[in-house]
C-alpha cells in the first residue's frame, strides 16, 4: 500500500461516504498520468481505480464495485463482506449487484458509472472518468460535453459525484475564461471536477 497514504489514514472513527470522497479527490488531484498514455481503459485503471481500491481496502466500511476484470473472479466471502482481504477488485457480481442501486434511469435510458461506492449508512458515491486528447491542437469539445453531461446525471442521486477527466497535448488556444465558473456550477449540484494534465516525464 502506498505510504503516503497510509500515514494519512489514522485510527479513528469509520468514514462514511462523504469523507471517502474527500479523500479521494485529494489523492486524484496528485496524480501525473503520462502522455504516453492512449487507452482510457489504462488511465482509470491506473490513476483512478487503483487508488479507490487502496483507499477502500484501508476502510472496509466503504463498498467500491468497478468493470468487471477479464480474469473476472469473485469475491471470496460474498460480496461486500466485512473482511476486506476476501473482496475481488473487479468482481463481476459485485458489479452487477450495484446497478440497482447506483444507475440512474431516466427518458427511457439507463446510466451506469465507471467506479460507484457505498457507505454502511447507504450513502453513495460515483465516479466517471475520460481520458481526453488534444489533436493537433484541437479541443476534444463533444467527449467533454458527454463527460459533464454523465456527471451531471451521477448527481442525480448520488450523495457525492467526483467526474476525473485527464488531458494529453496542448490546446491550440487558450480558452479557459469561464473555468471557475464551471467549477461552481458542476460544485453547486454536488460534482467535484479533479481535471489533470499528463505529463511527457511521468512514468505513470
Amino acid at each position: 500500500m502506498n505510504r503516503n497514504l497510509t500515514s494519512e489514514i489514522a485510527a479513528g472513527p469509520q468514514m462514511n461516504i462523504h469523507d471517502f470522497a474527500n479523500a479521494l479527490e485529494k489523492r486524484l488531484k496528485e496524480e501525473v498520468p503520462s502522455a504516453q498514455l492512449k487507452r482510457e481503459a489504462e488511465f482509470e485503471r491506473n490513476h483512478v481505480i487503483d487508488p479507490a481500491w487502496e483507499l477502500s481496502q484501508a476502510h472496509p466500511e466503504i463498498c467500491v464495485s468497478v468493470h468487471p476484470a477479464k480474469k473476472r473472479e469473485m469475491c471470496g466471502a460474498g460480496c461486500g463482506g466485512a473482511d476486506p482481504s476476501s473482496r475481488v477488485k473487479g468482481c463481476p457480481r459485485c458489479w452487477k449487484e450495484s446497478k440497482g442501486w447506483s444507475a440512474v434511469n431516466a427518458f427511457g435510458t439507463r446510466n451506469n458509472f465507471d467506479l460507484v461506492a457505498k457507505d454502511r449508512e447507504g450513502k453513495i458515491l460515483a465516479v466517471e472518468v475520460k481520458w481526453l486528447a488534444f489533436s493537433s491542437g484541437k479541443g476534444p469539445n463533444g467527449e467533454f460535453q458527454r463527460f459533464i453531461g454523465q456527471c451531471a446525471l451521477a448527481a442525480a442521486i448520488h450523495d457525492e459525484v467526483i467526474g476525473v477527466c485527464g488531458f494529453r497535448g496542448q490546446p491550440r488556444k487558450k480558452f479557459d475564461e469561464q473555468e471557475d465558473a464551471v467549477r461552481k456550477t458542476m460544485r453547486g449540484i454536488g460534482v467535484r471536477l479533479v481535471l489533470v494534465q499528463a505529463k511527457l516525464n511521468s512514468k505513470k
